[in-house]
């Protein structure tokens, strides 16, 4: 029997949790594709295309794809993207981040948004961690590099994007 002083006072999952806990697992159950985030200006952002099953790809991706609570916060940070709330998509992934932080793609997603948000030194910081957590991922890193091209673009340093954008199109060239 255990001692007084070790028996537990208060529940260990609080009531209140519950309907939060059946809506995220639930909602690991069905994805969409993720909506385009638009470049400032309104033009909208390329998304890569999911790839398909058993589809070689030059690389595995660095870490499995999310499941469960992170899917859930994605799902939110594509609405909010819908509803041009980019502050609350931001939100969303940083959430999603602190469950799976070594996930390269979220960090890339983040970087779009920041993106989007006109946050250029931001954006190219979060785009070098991506390029950092998934080195051999090819696809993931041109991605990167485009984003990083386009934030140096947008901050005026014209041969930094020409150099972002050549090292876009040195993996690019090998992944085909």
């Amino acid at each position: 029997m255990a001692a007084p002083h070790l028996r537990l006072t208060r529940p260990t999952v609080l009531p209140a949790a519950l309907p939060l806990l059946a809506v995220l697992a639930a909602a690991g159950c069905a994805t969409a594709p993720p909506a385009p985030v638009a470049e400032p200006g309104g033009a909208p952002m390329e998304e890569a295309p999911a790839p398909s099953p058993g589809a070689p790809s030059g690389a595995p991706p660095a870490v499995p794809p999310a499941r469960g609570p992170v899917l859930a916060l994605l799902d939110e940070a594509r609405a909010a993207e819908r509803a041009g709330d980019l502050e609350g998509a931001a939100a969303s992934v940083e959430r999603a981040l602190r469950i799976a932080p070594r996930d390269a793609a979220l960090w890339h997603r983040l970087a779009r948004i920041r993106l989007a948000q006109g946050l250029w030194r931001q954006a190219e910081s979060l785009a070098r961690r991506s390029l950092a957590l998934a080195p051999r991922d090819r696809a993931l890193a041109a991605r990167n590099w485009r984003l990083i091209a386009r934030a140096r673009r947008a901050r005026g340093d014209r041969a930094g994007a020409r150099e972002a954008e050549r090292r876009a199109l040195a993996l690019e060239g090998a992944a085909g």
